[in-house]
């Protein structure tokens, strides 16, 4: 897939290659095996793992080829298989690579506990195609506990001057070494991530080498909570210099990108304005005076229900204003670009987004890896409100949730003579604070005549990032599959799919910029809630607040937590006590578990009752008011969590007066 961003460096990329030296090209660096063929060690403190890695090594490797500079890529793995686990993780190996022409070199093996070795035949290496990506597949034979597993293979890259290595998986890792060799008038830097090791710049015969070796590196689970990729142990690498055009000049910076950027999606041909301004006032926007919120919203709400959007276009008339006018069909580019210049036509003053994933790979303002930007964004400064005009699912002011809390490449427009172009402004993404985020609940429920099933009016209401999916489904979705969805809506809080009736409200994806609530109004008749123990009537009232997590973690915590999009939870039930019963166990919907900064609660949940006659009110508050929460504060998480899930299991004890 050719990104947005790979595109960008297209022109850096043929300045560098201006200067390639192609006499004599010095060959790869080729891999050997490791050591001798035979089992190695592993200490004890690992023998309750299901593998070891022994050695984790790559190599990035970019030479002079021709009139071009080519870049290869080295993988040398060697595992220690424990347990049965261990060899069904890795019986089979597989290989991603860019076509068969790119390989140099694959070679594996299995070396057994009686030291036989068993070498994979590579008529044995065959090839699996799946979602456009192309692996080398290959079974590593006779595998056995405590048996090694070693392979390598060698192939051509794409000639991406930005990368990353991630050097922790879910198995530990003994060793792991990585090192980025080019022509010596190349200088790239790295820097590592997660408590990794600082690399040593050194040479390697004629060649720049950066080497980074890192030890006994923990296996990381995935935990609950979290996000993953992005706290794994990784280096990144860029191209910094080029000795041979100026020893001064740093390469691929952020302002260079933010250039770039403005270039393509903030330049407009006198064409592309007329088409605008017809565009403009075929739909009155210049007429809207309300403020630039209404103009904003306008825009986006048409765009979005008029023009289709695809990442993997390679149309060229996909970014032409004109053809996606008429044709309404757009890439990413290209949407970004009519977006732009219709902002630019109303004086909407705006700035181009471009940002990472908190769970992946975020932009780091010191280090200039361009590869971390993929995501795109329009910025209102007068508003201090985003949109995601590739996002089909989310309305100003809502986007990707991955992408808030992370910084963003900001590119501010300036004008130097006639001349406007942009410079780089990084900064965090804000999202909306924990009251714009709600998933609320208003239940009314009481036993039917015969007291062996409860009658559940219930109104489930979502605002902010909690209605985003019920919203997208209710647009988008088939209407077959709309109904399954109320269904399973209503068995959340009942355990029944006996819905007596059923009502959607503001669906409408216009909705969200004045943050109406998708409401979705149900009737259900639940004999699931109701049991009999002898002459005492069991009401599962905890059940009407849905399924709740529970966090128990026999291994030490390693992640901070993350939950997603800050956020509040409100339930209020009213259950109406029959006649001649009462409820034996009021004291049990008492809960209450905080966490507090400053006088202020910053998660927590509270649970309490009053009773009013013969009518049970409860009401339930549960927060996150930050989107992520320390290491240090895990335990205080996990027990209100936990208060959730107890609350859901609480069952009322109806006995006679």
């Amino acid at each position: 897939m050719l990104t947005e961003l790979k595109k960008l460096v297209t022109f850096l990329l043929l300045l560098i290659q201006l200067t390639v030296y192609s006499q004599n090209a010095p060959s790869i660096e080729r891999e050997n095996w490791t050591g001798s063929a035979t089992v190695q060690r592993i200490p004890a403190k690992y023998n309750k793992e299901s593998a070891v890695i022994l050695l984790d090594k790559r190599r990035i490797e970019y030479i002079d080829d021709a009139q071009e500079l080519a870049a290869y890529r080295t993988l040398h793995r060697r595992i220690h298989i424990i347990d049965d686990n261990g060899i069904e993780q890795f019986n089979k190996i597989y290989l991603p690579v860019n076509s068969n022409n790119d390989i140099v070199d694959i070679k594996a093996r299995t070396i057994l506990p009686n030291g036989k070795v068993i070498t994979v035949d590579s008529k044995n290496i065959r090839d699996l195609k799946e979602d456009d990506q192309l692996y080398k597949i290959f079974a590593m034979e006779a595998l056995e506990k405590g048996c090694d597993v070693e392979f390598y293979y060698t192939y051509r890259i794409d000639g991406s001057f930005f990368g990353r290595e991630i050097i922790q998986t879910g198995f530990p890792v003994l060793e792991a070494e990585v090192a980025i060799l080019s022509p010596e008038r190349l200088i790239f830097e790295t820097k590592g991530y997660n408590q990794v090791n600082a690399a040593i710049d050194t040479m390697f015969n004629t060649k720049r080498m950066i080497l980074l070796k890192q030890e006994d590196i923990p296996g990381a689970e995935k935990e609950k909570y979290a996000v993953y990729n992005a706290h794994l142990k990784r280096i990144e690498y860029k191209l910094s210099y080029n000795v041979s055009r100026s020893k001064t000049e740093r390469l691929f910076t952020w302002n260079e990108l933010a250039k770039r950027a403005y270039s393509i999606y903030g330049t407009y041909s006198d064409k592309d304005i007329k088409r605008v301004n017809e565009l403009i006032k075929k739909n009155d926007w210049q007429k809207i005076t309300a403020n630039e919120q209404s103009i904003v919203v306008a825009v986006e709400n048409y765009l979005k229900k008029n023009i289709g959007t695809s990442e993997y276009s390679n149309d060229k008339s996909a970014e032409d204003i004109e053809m996606i006018i008429k044709k309404k069909i757009s890439s990413h580019r290209g949407i970004m670009r009519l977006y732009g210049a219709i902002f630019r036509q109303l004086n909407l003053e705006h700035e181009f987004v471009l940002c990472g994933s908190r769970e992946d790979y975020a932009v780091d303002k010191n280090f200039e890896n361009w590869n971390n930007c993929d995501n795109l964004l329009i910025y209102f400064p007068a508003l201090k409100k985003y949109i995601a005009p590739t996002r089909l699912e989310m309305r100003y002011p809502l986007i990707q949730t991955e992408w808030i809390g992370t910084n963003g490449v900001f590119c501010k427009g300036t004008t130097i003579g006639n001349f406007t172009t942009a410079i780089a402004d990084i900064r965090p993404i804000v999202g909306e604070d924990c009251n714009w985020s709600s998933n609320n609940i208003d239940a009314k429920i009481n036993l039917n005549f015969s007291l062996d099933s409860l009658m559940v009016h219930t109104r489930q209401s979502y605002t902010g990032y909690s209605a985003v999916f019920y919203r997208a489904s209710f647009n988008f979705a088939p209407d077959e599959q709309q109904q399954v969805l109320i269904k399973e809506m209503a068995k959340f809080g009942t355990k029944s799919e006996k819905v007596l009736h059923s009502k959607v409200e503001n669906k409408e994806m216009e909705q969200v910029a004045a943050n109406k609530p998708f409401v979705l109004d149900l009737v259900v008749n639940a004999s699931e809630l109701v049991d009999r123990a002898g002459n005492k009537i069991l009401v599962k009232i905890g059940e009407i607040i849905g399924q709740q997590s529970e966090m128990y973690q026999e291994k030490p915590r390693q992640f901070d937590i993350d939950v997603n999009y800050p956020h509040t939870l409100n339930r209020h039930i009213e259950f109406t006590i029959p006649d001649g019963y009462k409820v034996k166990n009021l004291e049990d919907i008492n809960i209450s578990k905080q966490v507090q900064d400053n006088n202020m609660v910053t998660m927590g949940f509270t649970s309490s009752y009053k009773l009013d006659g013969k009518l049970l009110k409860i009401s339930i508050r549960e927060e996150y008011c930050q989107l992520e929460y320390p290491l240090a504060q895990y335990e205080a998480f996990k027990k209100i969590i936990n208060a959730a899930a107890d609350f859901n299991k609480i069952i009322l004890v109806l006995e006679p007066q």
